[in-house]
């Protein structure tokens, strides 16, 4: 059964049972409330590394679970925060969020102070005085003190959280910490704030929703106006927007049920699914119109849309959806999620506007029937938008004649700007620092950067040390040589800290044997000591960074220490793995920004690939795929004369701007394919194309760029940014459907007619010939 069939009889059935889809679509609107409220909000490390990977299973499941547990800091500053009303202040805070189930262990000055107080006079009390408090200080070994109090007018708190604490319970802990601040009388001048990873990363899940929301509501306010100042010639011009509601909301439900998370990337996907669900409602709204302008009865108009123009947009969403697909081969989860979701997003909103927008438009045309038998205007109005819509019409299907006609140089003009943006797309920049895709002004950020200014940087280096004693003379030896080397060699790197540090800063060096060595470490606090060594068999060595540095500097400083690590080997029999969070974020990045010509090129070979296969006609594929590789060439220029750098998001610019670019083309050439089957000649068919289904490209294009236009107000840089740049490339691609692709379809159509023509002419030479023998 050929696809115009299939079709045929999906518009008899929405003929025959429009209130029963309607009732359908209400209760599956129900069922994704359902699905809504299962949507897991992530921000985290597995938003942006596969689990299975060795990467992340070195950092998170290695290091995070062992030595990385989640710390939620809190910065004190005060005059001189050795005062004892200050200590006192910060051993009361200790007490009171120690008892948090999920608060593993507590460690601040006020901690060290009351250990080694009980050491010292067998009580574990803050002293009263001033004095006493310097001495016990001074007795503390360098790298404690050195690593909670930078200086004298700042200490830092670390609250230890499991490494393997989920989102709401870390959410709930961090809003403990921050009540529990309150309500500590710390002396008047000292502040408190709560930062660290944990707190920042959660503000930004909180953020991303704000944002999320903001942009919903202006995407919609967009819409409003985009229908009403392009789609105003058809009658309920704004009924696209109810029904995209319906598709987004069954796309929230689907997100639910299918288990793709909220991240940073996939809430970008909302605003676009606005765009393209309008995109398809007004294609349906607008074939309704045109076969009602022809004097069809509503029954016949609403079958006669669904068979012509249900395909063309089917074809049209096959192309964007494999486009989608391209998305999928990123090895970062986060662009993954996005592009499921906006595979989903794309195909159910499709369905909204099939079902759900022509079922509305019967029953109401059906209600106007009626009213027409008493009101005669009905038919006035219909021929009113008729007249409008060939107005619009007449200017583009000049344009399109116009091209046409200059094959020549409108195709070596785009070829030639194209291959110009592709190879100045070779130059673009790329964004990889990870703070400048959050808004600037979040006051968890301003913390965070104030707490990495006042400890000069918390960013490290891990290695994972593995071995059958981490307390072997040789091997403490090993680690404090390797790390007092990286300081020397590597400029990047501005301290270290071990067991083999706190050892020699408690001993003045490593002890040559092994009960020494046992014996010190057993003075030592376990709370100290756990940060460093995991049973007999486990322990890490911190590098710490130099504060800001860029992406680029943080991946020579990693390269530096892997190929350091390979002419100084450790003892044998141990092993050792650079990993840690940065390590992990220059990988990601790398994979993101590297990836990105991969994804556009696979891009364009899925999508003719997808249209071979649903044409079986190269010529129409082909149509299809070129103007989109033009616009590609397009907006690599742009980016390269605005000086816009890639991010992670617009990364994937490439298989997105061909997913939905070549939807504009396929509604063009299917209506020409139409036009050419009802025995129009090339340049007639292509002039009728323009002229009728033009203006509603122009308004489904129109909505899309608005659509997107919400995304340019996200308070998240890395957002915005993709908003301008999506903006951009929906506007190229509307620009070469109506210029580029007539020249391309007509005249490789015009060249397969004369091809057609000659070898028929051929074999019937041949023929006649072989008769005259």
């Amino acid at each position: 059964m050929s696809a115009k069939k299939i079709f045929e009889q999906i518009g008899a059935v929405i003929e025959k049972w429009p209130l029963g889809i309607i009732i359908v679509a209400i209760l599956m609107m129900l069922i994704a409330f359902q699905g809504a409220g299962l949507i897991e909000h992530k921000s985290g490390t597995d938003t942006f590394v596969e689990k299975d990977s060795d990467l992340y299973q070195n950092y998170d499941h290695i290091y995070k679970q062992n030595f990385g547990n989640e710390v939620i800091m809190v910065l004190i500053d005060s005059d001189d925060v050795r005062e004892s009303e200050v200590i006192e202040a910060i051993d009361d805070f200790d007490t009171l969020i120690a008892r948090d189930k999920d608060v593993e262990n507590v460690i601040s000055m006020a901690s060290l102070i009351k250990n080694t107080a009980y050491s010292v006079t067998g009580h574990s009390e803050i002293p009263n005085n001033y004095d006493s408090i310097l001495s016990i200080i001074d007795l503390l070994p360098s790298a404690y003190v050195d690593q909670l109090m930078p200086d004298n007018t700042h200490t830092i708190i670390m609250v230890q959280l499991p490494g393997n604490i989920d989102e709401d319970n870390k959410e709930r802990v961090l809003t403990r910490v921050e009540r529990t601040i309150e309500v500590v009388d710390f002396p008047t001048g000292t502040n408190a704030v709560a930062t660290g990873e944990p707190a920042f990363m959660i503000a930004m899940s909180e953020e991303m929703s704000s944002s999320l929301q903001t942009m919903l509501i202006l995407a919609f306010v967009l819409m409003i106006f985009a229908l009403l100042m392009v789609f105003r010639h058809v009658r309920w011009c704004l009924m696209p927007l109810p029904v995209v509601l319906i598709g987004l909301i069954w796309t929230f439900g689907a997100m639910g049920y299918l288990n793709i998370p909220m991240t940073m990337a996939s809430m970008a996907v909302f605003p676009i699914l606005i765009g393209l669900g309008a995109d398809y409602a007004i294609q349906f709204h607008n074939r309704v119109e045109e076969e009602l302008a022809k004097g069809e009865s509503v029954e016949e108009a609403i079958i006669d849309t669904i068979t012509h123009t249900g395909p063309a947009v089917g074809s049209a969403v096959v192309a964007t959806c494999l486009g989608f697909i391209a998305l999928l081969i990123s090895p970062v989860p986060m662009i993954q999620d996005f592009g499921k979701m906006s595979l989903v997003g794309v195909l159910l909103c499709y369905i909204a506007s099939m079902f759900v927008l022509v079922s509305i438009l019967y029953l109401l045309d059906r209600r106007e029937e009626k009213k027409k038998r008493r009101y005669p205007a009905r038919q006035a109005s219909v021929k009113k938008a008729e007249q409008k819509e060939t107005a619009i019409g007449k200017v583009l299907s000049h344009v399109a004649m116009f091209s046409a006609k200059r094959p020549l140089i409108i195709i070596v003009l785009a070829s030639v700007l194209a291959a110009g943006g592709l190879y100045a797309d070779e130059h673009v920049g790329v964004q990889t620092e990870t703070k400048d895709f959050v808004p600037q002004d979040m006051r968890a950020l301003q913390n965070l950067n104030k707490l990495t200014t006042v400890v000069g940087g918390i960013d490290q280096i891990n290695i994972i040390v593995r071995t059958d004693d981490v307390l072997d003379p040789d091997l403490l030896q090993w680690m404090l040589d390797f790390s007092e080397r990286e300081e020397e060699s590597n400029s990047y790197i501005t301290g270290s800290s071990s067991i083999a540090s706190l050892i020699e800063s408690s001993h003045g060096s490593i002890p040559s044997d092994k009960d020494t060595i046992t014996s010190v470490t057993d003075s030592m606090s376990s709370v100290v000591t756990d940060q460093y060594i995991e049973g007999s068999n486990l322990a890490v060595i911190n590098l710490k960074l130099e504060s800001d540095l860029p992406s680029e500097q943080i991946t020579t400083a990693i390269d530096l220490v892997k190929s350091d690590m390979e002419w100084y080997d450790p003892p044998a029999g141990t092993t050792v793995t650079v990993t840690g969070s940065k390590v992990m974020t220059n990988s990601i990045i790398d994979a993101l920004t590297s990836g990105r010509t991969t994804m556009g090129y696979l891009g364009m070979v899925i999508i003719f690939l997808g249209m071979l296969v649903i044409y079986r006609d190269w010529l129409k594929a082909v149509s299809t795929i070129l103007p989109i590789v033009m616009v590609t060439g397009w907006i690599g220029g742009v980016m390269y004369l605005l000086d816009m750098p890639y991010n992670p998001l617009t990364a994937t610019l490439g298989a997105l701007a061909i997913g939905i670019g070549a939807e504009f083309t396929i509604l063009m050439l299917e209506r020409y394919f139409e036009e050419r089957e009802k025995g129009m000649e090339p340049y007639d068919a292509m002039e009728k194309a323009a002229s009728s289904v033009g203006p509603a490209i122009i308004a489904s294009g129109s909505t899309v760029i608005f659509g997107f236009s919400a995304l340019i107000v996200s308070s998240f840089p890395m957002i915005s940014d993709f908003g301008k740049v999506t903006v951009i490339a929906v506007a190229f691609s509307l620009l070469s459907t109506v210029i580029v692709l007539p020249p391309i379809m007509v005249n490789l159509d015009r060249w397969r007619i004369k091809h057609q023509s000659s070898d028929k002419l051929e074999n019937k030479n041949t023929k006649y010939s072989k008769v005259n023998v």
